[in-house]
């Protein structure tokens, strides 16, 4: 979340620029720690929501495959983004914004990050978006551990 939250660029594409600090108005109205998805739609919004899933390792009792996942979705009405003239997709412009703070960094202080996966994602009937899946590659691939 904070790193989101720090981040000019994702706060920007939320609407939250001119905002004097946007550490507080984003968390849980534009960016939840879950799988989030609007219930009843009342407006188009827009939002960045992460979850972590890992396994356990009972024989060496350590976490491994550490997984984040990004659900990146808006309504339907606001996916065109228009910047410097150019239409382009807001979540596509999040997900090059979330790839560049995450992706081959350790940003979580347990090992670097890596982007495996980027897929479509349509929760519901109105809200088009991505789903991202970062894994940390040091306890993906048994360089730290064992596996």
């Amino acid at each position: 979340m904070d790193q989101i939250c720090r981040s000019k660029e994702l706060i920007k594409l939320l609407g939250e620029a001119d905002a004097e600090y946007p550490e507080d108005i984003i968390p849980y109205k534009w960016c939840f720690p879950h799988e989030y998805i609007p219930e009843t739609i009342t407006e188009t919004n827009k939002y960045i929501n992460f979850d972590i899933s890992t396994s356990n390792d009972s024989r060496n009792d350590v976490y491994k495959n550490v997984t984040v996942y990004f659900y990146v979705l808006c309504h339907q009405d606001v996916v065109k983004y228009i910047e410097n003239g150019r239409i382009c997709l807001w979540y596509d412009k999040i997900v090059c914004e979330l790839d560049s703070i995450f992706c081959n960094k350790n940003i979580l202080g347990i090992g670097t990050t890596v982007l495996v996966d980027n897929v479509p994602y349509s929760p519901q009937k109105n809200f088009k978006g991505r789903l991202l899946k970062f894994v940390v590659k040091d306890f993906n691939d048994g360089a730290k551990y064992g596996k």
